[in-house]
């Protein structure tokens, strides 16, 4: 199967090789360049933005260009680091420290994470998709997984940091995988992900999908308006007593040899609004994790 090959406008490798696992079928490389903008935007989206298009003048063309933002929020600190996060402290130990410093003897740890993430088709179409985890700072660093803040980021509904829960959650959970899911959702799903070079009608990929909507409850619910093909249907959805027509459309991603991921996407209001089911499977179809992004899907 070939990838999408993608640029990653930041010199840091962790985040590249984080999309990386975030995006199945996607091959990304950091940006190597000089001349890099500042960060003086005031969202995350207004960097991200820069960080594309810069990205893009720089590089030859024919491949995705990403930029992405992110930061940490911490309610005691009104917002901040946010969108300093990455010029709060050198990253790692010394940020870390500085954050606890000024957190010391404050009860309200509350924080969250927050990740823009945009992309630059070859095309020049610019998509975009934000992510965030809710959480707490803990009292000590813990666990030595992640990077940045990890080891210090309680999610909200775990006892572990970030840094304790590891790689396998992140991919899972991380404000960066719900940006990334996000992004894919924004970018169609399916119709230009096929296009790029992801999912296809492989025998492998079809024995899958097959296992997935014959052996799984909300599958077969799922399947009755969705393609059991990678590929787009017309349907109708109904909400507030108003028929809308829509796209039900499903992809799927062998992402490791026992692995993969069936998304169904909903998209209606003439693509405006759109409903997405990443379902994290194993080959024989048994689902181990299901995640959903969007506004609630209407009925069909």
């Amino acid at each position: 199967m070939d990838r999408v090959t993608a640029v990653l406008c930041s010199r840091n490798r962790h985040k590249a090789r984080e999309l990386e696992h975030l995006l199945p079928g996607w091959r990304i490389e950091p940006l190597d360049a000089t001349g890099w903008p500042e960060e003086t935007g005031t969202t995350y989206l207004e960097n991200a933005l820069a960080k594309a298009r810069f990205g893009r003048e720089v590089t030859s063309g024919g491949v995705h260009v990403l930029g992405e933002d992110s930061g940490i929020e911490v309610t005691a600190l009104g917002g901040k680091p946010g969108v300093e996060s990455a010029r709060y402290a050198p990253e790692g130990a010394p940020a870390i420290a500085r954050l606890l410093r000024e957190l010391d003897g404050i009860a309200d740890r509350r924080a969250r994470y927050v990740s823009e993430i945009v992309c630059i088709a070859p095309d020049g179409n610019e998509v975009r998709g934000t992510g965030t985890l809710d959480g707490r700072i803990a009292d000590t660093p813990r666990g030595t997984g992640g990077f940045g803040y990890d080891p210090v980021f309680v999610p909200d509904g775990e006892e572990s940091t970030v840094g304790e829960l590891g790689d396998a959650w992140k991919e899972r959970n991380s404000h960066r995988a719900r940006a990334a899911r996000a992004l894919l959702a924004a970018l169609g799903s399916v119709v230009l992900l096929a296009a790029a070079g992801c999912g296809g009608r492989d025998p492998t990929s079809m024995r899958v999908l097959r296992a997935f909507f014959a052996h799984t409850q909300e599958a077969r619910a799922l399947g009755t308006r969705f393609p059991h093909l990678p590929g787009t249907l017309k349907c109708v959805l109904h909400q507030g007593g108003k028929t809308l027509q829509a796209s039900c459309a499903t992809d799927i991603s062998l992402v490791k040899p026992s692995r993969a991921v069936v998304t169904l996407t909903e998209a209606w209001n003439h693509g405006a609004s759109a409903h997405t089911w990443f379902f994290f499977i194993r080959r024989n179809g048994a689902v181990e994790s299901v995640v959903q992004e969007g506004p609630p899907a209407p009925q069909p």
